[in-house]
């Protein structure tokens, strides 16, 4: 009994300088952020402003008073005789700003604090346009707040020499329980249903209207053979599943890790769901496969024995 509280003790706690994972996990978090806002740049105040499509009024019906959102900050403002093209210019300055900041570490525990307050005022202001990546890049930003990431390749780093590197192996432990909670469930509701079963989830993601318009693949010649919707329903549901199972021993990891991003990428090219795909491929990359690259642990702690 104490040789396994011992084992657990050590598994969590494991002292490791591998930084390489949650470094990755910030310029890749801090790049999707950007380009994703960049992407809504030209539909902003049609989406978020308070006199866009969905008026501001009716997106607060279900969201506490106690909640900040963007268009609460913008008749706060309006309230002091600030216009509401200042406040949403600022805005959209901070956002971009604290983005770039996030990328090339600059104060990155600060900047992803201010950036997931920012993102969550958003989110809630216009909750009904808010999907899958909208939670998971709160989640990023929130463990980006709270894990230290500035040990290389980051302005602070190279701003400020004399840095302490911490033990972030439990946080790593944390997010890889969090990803493996995610997964299990989501296959969980897929085979509590029926239409995962039959296929005919996927055929009806596949023929949503706004899936399949950038490539237009013509999948009219499976109407032949049902099966495959039957085996890529099931295929699915065992991805997800079995994910905290198989990803997390070493021997079937990379083929699971294979199997979940191949996944992604398809719901990609399809669904055209591009920031949803992408950041999942960036939570599975950081969390199973950057930790165990030993031959990339050199790069940066060679990096690191440089600058210190």
């Amino acid at each position: 009994m104490n040789k396994i509280k011992a084992d657990l003790v050590n598994f969590i706690f494991e002292s490791s300088h591998n930084q390489q994972w949650i470094i990755f996990f910030r310029i890749a978090i801090g790049i999707l952020a950007l380009f994703h806002f960049i992407a809504i740049l030209p539909d902003f105040a049609l989406l978020f402003s308070t006199n866009g499509i969905i008026p501001s009024d009716i997106m607060g019906v279900f969201i506490s008073d106690k909640v900040i959102t963007l268009p609460k900050i913008i008749v706060f403002f309006q309230d002091l005789n600030i216009q509401e093209s200042s406040v949403l210019s600022v805005f959209k300055t901070l956002y971009i700003s604290l983005s770039i900041f996030l990328i090339f570490g600059f104060l990155p525990r600060i900047s992803a604090l201010f950036l997931l307050i920012l993102q969550i005022s958003l989110l809630k202001g216009a909750s009904f346009y808010s999907y899958g990546v909208d939670f998971f890049t709160s989640m990023s930003l929130f463990y980006l707040a709270l894990i230290p990431s500035h040990s290389t390749f980051s302005l602070r780093k190279y701003l400020f020499r004399k840095i302490k590197i911490l033990n972030i192996t439990p946080y790593l432990r944390l997010m890889q329980l969090h990803l493996s909670i995610a997964y299990f469930f989501s296959g969980l509701s897929k085979i509590l249903g029926f239409n995962w079963w039959n296929g005919e989830a996927v055929w009806k993601a596949i023929n949503l209207p706004f899936a399949n318009l950038d490539f237009q693949f013509d999948f009219s010649f499976l109407l032949e053979y049902p099966g495959i919707f039957i085996i890529i329903g099931w295929a699915t549901i065992v991805i997800e599943l079995c994910y905290p199972l198989f990803i997390w021993w070493r021997k079937t990891r990379k083929p699971w890790l294979f199997l979940t991003i191949s996944m992604h990428i398809g719901i990609a090219l399809v669904l055209n769901l591009y920031f949803f795909s992408m950041i999942m491929i960036i939570w599975n990359l950081t969390l199973f496969y950057m930790p165990y690259k030993p031959e990339v642990l050199r790069i940066f702690n060679s990096n690191h024995l440089a600058t210190k």
